[in-house]
């Protein structure tokens, strides 16, 4: 190892390495005397010619999707009576229209009816409170507005049909569960506990309903995971299976 004279602008050396004791400045290597905020290095920034923010570019609003939120926020006032604590001023409603905009357009909302069945969700709700805008667009995208059970209902399904003794023997509410069911883990779902599978399941669940809502066809149920059908089973049925098991086990004391 060798090193050099220090302190009189020399580099020193360090195992090969050549350092200087120079600081390191903005403009050429100039000195810095002290701390520097972040926000002077971006104001200054010179390290990297090309660099150059890009411009924000406005996103015109047609006139007929500007009314479709404005009628949306006034429902949303109707139905929510705390509504001021998230809208508390004009400037604050008009950049959450904003936002509550670009997140339907982020989630693929695409018909009134899936905003109507998000507000059918919040009146249900009987919240006064505004939900947040990820909440509402997953309340759009609920199963009954597509006529599907509930998360709950069709869960307790998947936790019944994914045991193991109820292979092949399990009727389906409709392929969106079966295959939420199949996402989720059939092993998982009977192991995991209930507030875990209830969410891993939802998740599965709610994706199925959107591949629906945006006109996706799901693949039907695969045949070996439906029950096969039976012959049917009436009263008189029954009773002669019970007469002729009475009569076999009298024979047999006898």
């Amino acid at each position: 190892m060798v090193r050099e004279r220090a302190g009189q602008g020399e580099p020193t050396r360090f195992g090969g390495r050549c350092r200087s004791n120079r600081r390191l400045g903005l403009q050429g290597g100039d000195p810095v005397s002290g701390p520097v905020r972040a926000g002077y290095l971006v104001q200054n920034r010179t390290t990297d010619p090309a660099y150059c923010p890009a411009p924000a570019v406005p996103v015109e609003i047609d006139p007929a999707t500007q009314q479709v939120i404005d009628e949306l926020f006034l429902r949303l006032q109707g139905a929510c009576g705390a509504w001021r604590q998230s809208w508390p001023n004009q400037k604050i409603m008009d950049a959450s229209k904003l936002e509550w905009l670009a997140e339907f357009m982020r989630s693929g909302i695409t018909s009134m009816d899936q905003l109507r069945h998000g507000m059918r969700m919040v009146s249900a709700s009987k919240s006064a409170f505004v939900p947040a805008p990820g909440v509402f667009v997953s309340w759009c995208f609920a199963p009954e507005g597509l006529g599907l059970p509930s998360v709950e209902v069709a869960y307790s399904q998947a936790l019944r049909n994914s045991h193991p003794g109820m292979e092949g023997r399990g009727k389906w509410f409709h392929p969106a569960v079966y295959h939420a069911t199949a996402a989720a883990g059939f092993l998982s779902l009977q192991t995991l506990p209930r507030e875990l599978g209830v969410t891993r399941f939802e998740q599965k669940y709610l994706e199925q309903c959107r591949k629906i809502w945006h006109g996706e066809e799901l693949p039907p149920v695969p045949v070996a995971q439906l029950a096969a059908p039976g012959k049917s089973i009436t009263p008189e049925v029954g009773n002669q299976a019970l007469a002729d098991l009475r009569a076999r086990r009298s024979g047999e004391t006898q």
